[in-house]
């Protein structure tokens, strides 16, 4: 019995006697997250659970401010040890509250070889009638595919919002990225960019940007990179003006899940200006949250800020979202 559920994948053997069989995403102090081809991801508490074994590579970490260990397999649990295996040695550790095992691709590897493909499409929707009247819709969307050395990443988003007749917001962005990876942290990214606004003083904004990044670190659980841009930005202005201008910014890209990974803190942006005196700043960033209702349906809520700062116009806005979205 041992012996065919191993071949299946990770295992657990409930203290009731039901073994289950798939992936393992995450250990922590309180419960562990496998996915089955059966029920998709199912959450186990860790006191029903009597052993479980994970056979790849996995990534310890006792408490947030201690360092990581790294192993090839877990072989055997019980509710209090566990062994690590790496290579021909193995340890013994005791399980804690602070604990937290994930799946790693280890300290010394590059980007799996598998096409992975996640992504999210979410919309809002605000309206208010009283004296006046406020209306605000949004939609936006975000595609990762990630294969072998390279990563590429597909951003949009549509924003309106209306206050009795007039209309404050109505602009749409679109943003692609691919980067080539070089070693588990580094890579180089090639960045496309294109923003239309009908209210603002700019009426469109384009750049294509090329530079190095830094993948800090990225697990089952959280990430976080930063990416330095030289870019080439069009500006075109409602009085028919525009400006060509070399362009200096600096990108982010963060998020961590809490409580498993029913709730989710993301954030992203990018702020820059030209090397000449065109732009003074150059503004976009996001910031949410995200609780899983379901593997594929959540609520978000979310804080996206635009400005730019130019000699022959200004554009700023700002949007609150709260909604819902589909997640793969």
């Amino acid at each position: 019995m041992s012996a065919s559920f191993t071949a299946l994948g990770d295992t657990i053997e409930l203290k009731n006697g039901d073994n289950l069989s798939g992936k393992i995403k995450l250990v922590d102090g309180s419960k562990v997250l496998i996915e089955t081809e059966y029920a998709g991801v199912i959450t186990v508490a860790n006191d029903k659970i009597k052993t479980f074994s994970i056979d790849e590579p996995v990534k310890i970490k006792d408490g947030v401010f201690t360092d990581a260990q790294y192993a090839d397999a877990i072989t055997t649990a019980d509710d209090s040890k566990i062994t690590l295996v790496k290579g021909e040695n193995s340890k013994t550790i005791s399980i804690s509250d602070d604990l937290t095992i994930i799946k790693s691709s280890g300290p010394s590897s590059l980007v799996p070889a598998d096409l992975i493909v996640n992504g999210a499409l979410n919309a809002g929707a605000y309206y208010n009638k009283g004296s006046s009247k406020s209306e605000q819709y949004s939609l936006n969307g975000n595609v990762t595919a990630k294969y072998d050395l390279w990563r590429h990443g597909f951003r949009a988003a549509v924003f309106r919002s209306k206050d009795d007749q007039d209309t404050s917001n109505y602009y749409y962005t679109t943003q692609y990225d691919v980067d080539r990876f070089f070693t588990p942290s580094f890579f180089w990214q090639g960045n496309a960019q294109y923003k239309h606004d009908w209210i603002e003083d700019i009426k469109t904004k384009t750049s294509f940007g090329t530079g190095p990044g830094w993948q800090v670190w990225q697990d089952e659980l959280s990430a976080l990179s930063f990416t330095g841009l030289i870019s080439y930005q069009k500006i075109d202005y409602r009085n028919g003006n525009d400006s060509v201008h070399p362009l200096g910014s600096v990108k982010w890209n963060y998020y961590q899940f809490f409580s498993g990974k029913s709730l989710k803190f993301f954030t992203t942006g990018e702020i820059g200006r030209s090397f000449n005196n065109d732009v003074d700043l150059d503004l976009s960033a996001t910031a949410g949250l995200a609780y899983r209702l379901t593997d594929w349906l959540s609520i978000n809520t979310s804080l996206t800020r635009e400005k730019s700062t130019t000699k022959d116009g200004d554009s700023s806005n700002t949007n609150y979202n709260i909604g819902v979205g589909v997640n793969w």
